[in-house]
């Protein structure tokens, strides 16, 4: 199918490539000759469904035309403009987030474009502690904002920190010396599956006001810090890499608990923006309205590195009555601001929202069939074409792997649940996986189609089949040691 030397690009690959996640010996090349839509496809003609969606970011799906040709069109006219400069791309790629998306919603104020997820959260991070001069900021257990220096502090998924692990169990992880995360709290996660707190949801809510016991930690958190040292606090609404979705009240209690407070809430939509969840963005689902958001990824489907940063009309007030000692070289460039209208104006041509919720209503109804029948699946959770799915090892739903969120990659992969299924559903030509190790987290492009949700289901179904017989023979072999 191919005319290049793949032999040749393997070699190269081997020998020059610095490896993350595994070992250069672990390693095992998977060539991809090209995409489209939902599949990647190999150069043997092999064509991969792709429910990974990669990292969660081809919102409109590979290769899409409309995308493609504004690009092409956009380099005929530039080369490179810094973000100094005003061009038309950039004026409308505003416009239409601001405007077309966001119109009707009061707390817009100005926004700022950048290249990555972890730019534009370094950027908030600048923005709040700037804009409160206060140094504190709150982040959570599970949450992943990135991988640069002030975005890692914020993340908070052991295994994705940026530290490097031996292959050895026993080994002890080497952290980045010097990290200074003095200025970063961390609260709990919403996890009711496996509450850190020790509760059960349903029983932990206040009896007077009905505030969530992880709620009500986070703000005595804030209170015994001072909120007057505390700038913001910063969420995803659902945990990306982390893979939680919050119960229906908390993030209305977390954005009530900030305006108690006076700090900022800074909602971190990188993963969950532009139609992922059924929504454009992902805090519109619980009837609030974060003072800063940032965003990445589904702003241009991925096609060109995009990202940005929205603050409320009192920080862009603010800000615009000072110079803002800051320059990225790639803000706003004009090619990938091409992609970024391309991108939304396809999304509100084809009506990508509200397919994307019907969808997500499909998928979680195939999901929900396959929790009846598996006993390895302990819970489904999500919306839109964004799920998670607890993979558990009994009816009391202990975890395959015990620290579960808090392992680090020291721990044999291959013992992974996640991995074990993703190895089997790969047999049917279907990705299917997740970051942390007992949960898998399921994606696609907003207009996939229901022949292939079929298709990933079937995979899952065939995967989860040989899942449930791992779960009888560790009970096995537990009652054997038992006995």
């Amino acid at each position: 199918m191919s005319k290049t030397d793949w032999s040749l690009v393997e070699e190269w690959d081997n020998k020059y490539i610095l490896r993350t996640f595994s070992t250069q010996d672990e390693y095992q090349t998977v060539p991809i000759e090209s995409t489209e839509g939902d599949y990647l496809v190999m150069p043997d003609g092999t064509r991969l469904l792709d429910f990974f969606n990669q990292l969660y970011c081809v919102n409109t799906g590979q290769r899409n035309k409309k995308i493609n040709d504004a690009i092409k069109k956009a380099l005929d006219r530039y080369g490179y403009v810094w973000d100094t400069f005003t061009t038309d791309y950039k004026a409308k790629a505003a416009k239409l987030i601001m405007e077309d998306i966001l119109g009707e919603e009061d707390w817009p104020g100005k926004i700022r474009f950048v290249s990555t997820g972890s730019e534009a959260n370094e950027t908030a991070l600048f923005l709040a502690r700037l804009y409160k001069n206060r140094p504190n900021v709150i982040t959570r257990e599970y949450g992943f904002h990135g991988w640069t220096g002030g975005a890692s502090t914020l993340t908070r998924i052991k295994g994705v920190r940026s530290g490097i692990t031996e292959t050895e169990e026993d080994t002890t992880p080497r952290h980045i010396p010097g990290r200074n995360d003095g200025t970063i709290a961390v609260a709990p996660s919403p996890n009711c599956m496996r509450c850190s707190l020790g509760h059960t949801y349903g029983s932990c809510h206040d009896k007077e006001t009905g505030e969530l016991a992880c709620v009500t930690y986070t703000r005595r958190m804030i209170e015994n810090k001072g909120p007057e040292q505390v700038a913001g606090i910063v969420t995803e609404v659902t945990q990306g890499a982390g893979s939680v979705k919050p119960p229906k009240e908390y993030i209305p209690q977390i954005r009530k608990m900030t305006k108690d407070l006076d700090i900022l809430w800074i909602v971190d939509e990188v993963l969950t923006g532009f139609g992922r969840t059924g929504n454009w963005f992902n805090y519109q689902e619980y009837g609030v309205e974060p003072d800063i958001m940032t965003m990445a990824k589904g702003i241009s489907s991925s096609t060109i590195p995009a990202g940005a940063v929205i603050v409320n009309k009192e920080i862009a007030e603010f800000m615009d009555q000072y110079r803002w000692e800051t320059v990225s070289t790639y803000s706003g460039h004009p090619i990938a601001m091409a992609a970024v209208c391309a991108n939304i104006e396809y999304m509100i041509e084809e009506n990508l929202i509200e397919k994307a919720d019907e969808t997500g209503q499909y998928i979680g109804k195939r999901l929900n069939e396959l929790k009846e029948k598996h006993p390895t699946v302990g819970l489904v959770a999500g919306s839109g074409v964004l799920w998670i799915v607890e993979l558990v090892k009994d009816e009391q739903n202990r975890p395959f792997i015990p620290l579960d969120r808090n392992t680090s990659h020291e721990v044999d992969p291959s013992s992974y649940p996640i991995n074990i299924v993703n190895a089997k559903a790969m047999e049917k030509g279907v990705l299917i996986g997740g970051f942390v190790p007992n949960t898998l987290r399921i994606g696609c492009s907003l207009n996939t189609s229901k022949e292939d949700v079929d298709k990933m289901i079937d995979a899952l179904d065939y995967a989860l089949d040989h899942l449930d017989k791992v779960a009888e023979d560790m009970q096995t072999k537990e009652k054997v040691v038992e006995g």
